[in-house]
């Protein structure tokens, strides 16, 4: 087995843009939003597109080489998915249910995601968690028009992560564009959508009322304790002359490291014993080498590396940033 590299699937979004589809090749006049890099949910599977296995899907891969491409998945299914996400306009206020709510009343999984921020305007932010006292101040608030007054922000620069634990209010705003890694889950309930409406004059769909239930009210310390979490504080692991690399988020679901090299090589033995590694190159070009080959990557690409792969190595002739992220 060896490092299966995945063509990028585009997803048009009314609050996306256009800046990434430069990125992905892409030609197409509508507002793309997601890039899903890497999934294996039925809303949207990957293809690999280099080598033997070109043509498969990432679900072909995980039931005929578990053992490589899936390992010890908390899923049935491969359990992480990547997305390059580009916000042109605000996204909607929404929550996302934990497991325990969304395998009960949706037959899907929970959604707890980090996004690695790559551009945001020099004043840039997102929502982040809400002030509502109760759930009758909430449900006020959405028949009234007032749910902005509720509204928490951080505030937010490239090269930093912000840490979504399911169950917290959130937003992308404007002039974001992030690389997300999230639980395998395509569970959305919004909240507010900035009062838009689409192409036909009409408002897209809320779900105020399944928000209410996986939405946490009133509790000012644990409020206090997810801000402090959602900006997590990278952690060194190793450093040299022409590489750093850092732990960003670690959580029960998943590992993001970021990898900055410059004019130099790194070896890496896998995140996780047993479980394969997730590539993502977020800036310049990289080389990815192992003991029978090599494959060259740029911004955007995002590569599986097999669990039988004892151990890889990245390159780089200047600048460059990678994430790998494993579970």
């Amino acid at each position: 087995m060896y490092p299966v590299k995945f063509r990028p699937l585009p997803m048009a979004r009314l609050w996306g843009g256009h800046r990434l589809k430069s990125w992905f090749g892409v030609d197409d006049p509508a507002p793309i939003g997601e890039y899903w890099v890497l999934s294996g949910h039925p809303n949207g599977v990957s293809v690999a597109e280099n080598g033997p296995l070109a043509g498969m899907t990432l679900l072909m891969l995980t039931e005929q080489y578990p053992e490589a491409f899936l390992g010890h998945s908390p899923q049935n299914r491969f359990p992480l998915l990547i997305k390059f996400l580009e916000a042109q306009q605000d996204l909607s206020v929404q929550i996302h249910p934990d497991d325990a709510y969304a395998q009960a009343h949706e037959g899907d999984f929970g959604k707890t995601e980090a996004w690695y921020v790559l551009d945001c305007p020099p004043d840039g932010r997102v929502n982040y968690g809400h002030r509502f006292p109760s759930r009758e101040a909430y449900f006020a608030a959405v028949r009234e028009g007032r749910v902005r007054d509720y509204l928490e922000y951080v505030p937010i620069r490239p090269g930093q992560v912000v840490f979504v634990p399911s169950r917290t209010l959130h937003a992308l705003l404007a002039g974001t564009m992030v690389i997300e890694v999230q639980q395998t889950s395509d569970v959305t309930y919004r909240v507010y959508d900035w009062d838009r409406v689409d192409e036909h004059g009409r408002p897209r769909a809320l779900h105020v009322d399944k928000a209410a239930e996986v939405m946490d009210f009133g509790d000012e310390e644990r409020r206090r304790r997810g801000e402090q979490a959602a900006l997590p504080v990278p952690q060194t692991l190793f450093a040299a002359p022409g590489v750093v690399h850092e732990r960003l988020v670690a959580c029960p679901y998943f590992t993001m490291e970021r990898l900055r090299l410059d004019k130099g090589g790194h070896r890496l033995t896998r995140g996780r014993d047993g479980n394969p590694d997730i590539v993502i190159v977020a800036e310049g070009e990289v080389t990815l080498a192992w003991p029978d080959g090599a494959l060259a990557l740029r911004r955007g690409d995002t590569v599986l590396v097999p669990a039988t792969l004892a151990g890889y190595e990245v390159r780089s002739a200047g600048a460059s940033v990678m994430l790998r992220a494993f579970y």
